[in-house]
């Protein structure tokens, strides 16, 4: 079976709901993000495609400062261009300085007044400053296990029924390095084709000696048995070689002591089912005037 660059994804919407739970010890941080985007093709040669992925409108509940943070950086970062091959592999971003021109001409300042009170602002300013000046850590940091791989994965390609490969999530441990072996099942039914993956920890390559210092680190107990479990589905569809949904979820596990699950659910919508609002909040950036 294969999967074709569809034509209708030259522009396609999307509402994403993305949710993360992270428990260490009795700390639980959690949050759940509804995202309505747009994405539009807006250029191809013989050995690429770029994307444009606007943000129209979100919502974020979350348990931390964080989590409101990252919201209000999505907004910096849209519309972002990505940039994949012809398979649909995610490359990188095609107009990353644009991110770092709203950050000095304003973005910046409104951000800075908006958080003035909270503990830990400086640190967050900070550090976003520094990921901006390192574009190769800002792309590590950007894909990862978000809701991006709904999109961005070389799709596009003759699919064997079953299929191995590596996928590396850099930096998922802070430090360390998260390397799974993916385990698809593919399968087509009439116009329509269902990827199944399921995952496991690649033990060779898995940094275990570094993760296991994080943990007596984080717990400050020299003598815990660190024994990481994990736990993986992933279901896409495709209708006519275009994504229709994307339903995503990854686990990891420390028994008694440490979980981190993150999942994200896509689906493909009409242009007419997206919130009434959406057209203000595309417009964030108007005048180079950040809304908050």
């Amino acid at each position: 079976m294969k999967l074709s660059f569809g034509t209708d994804f030259e522009n396609a919407w999307y509402q994403v709901t993305s949710s993360n739970r992270t428990i260490a010890g009795t700390k639980v941080l959690e949050f759940v993000q509804d995202r309505w985007v747009q994405i539009q093709l807006i250029n191809e040669d013989e050995k690429q495609r770029i994307f444009e992925y606007t943000l129209l409108d979100q919502t974020m509940e979350g348990s931390a400062l964080i989590h409101e943070w990252a919201a209000d950086m999505e907004w910096l970062q849209s519309p972002v261009q990505i940039i994949t091959d012809l398979e649909g592999k995610f490359i990188g971003i095609d107009n990353f300085s644009q991110f770092i021109m709203q950050w000095n001409k304003g973005y910046r300042a409104k951000i800075a007044n908006k958080y003035q009170n909270q503990e830990g602002i400086q640190v967050m300013l900070a550090e976003t400053e520094k990921l901006l000046k390192d574009p190769k850590r800002f792309l590590q940091n950007f894909m990862g296990y978000s809701h991006y791989r709904c999109f961005f994965q070389p799709f596009y390609k003759e699919l064997e029924s079953t299929e191995e490969y590596p996928l590396l999530l850099k930096g998922f441990f802070g430090l360390v390095d998260l390397p799974l072996i993916i385990n698809a099942h593919n399968e087509q039914t009439g116009e329509w084709i269902k990827i199944t993956n399921s995952a496991e920890i690649d033990n060779e390559k898995f940094d275990r000696k570094s993760f296991v210092r994080m943990m007596k680190d984080l717990t400050n107990m020299y003598n815990l048995k660190v024994d990481l479990q994990s736990e993986m589905e992933e279901i896409y569809l495709f209708k006519n070689n275009v994504l229709q949904s994307a339903d995503l979820y990854l686990q990891l596990h420390v028994p008694s002591f440490y979980t981190v699950v993150n999942a994200h659910q896509c689906k493909r919508i009409a242009q007419a089912e997206l919130p009434k609002s959406s057209s203000k909040k595309a417009n964030i950036f108007k005048n180079n005037v950040l809304m908050v």
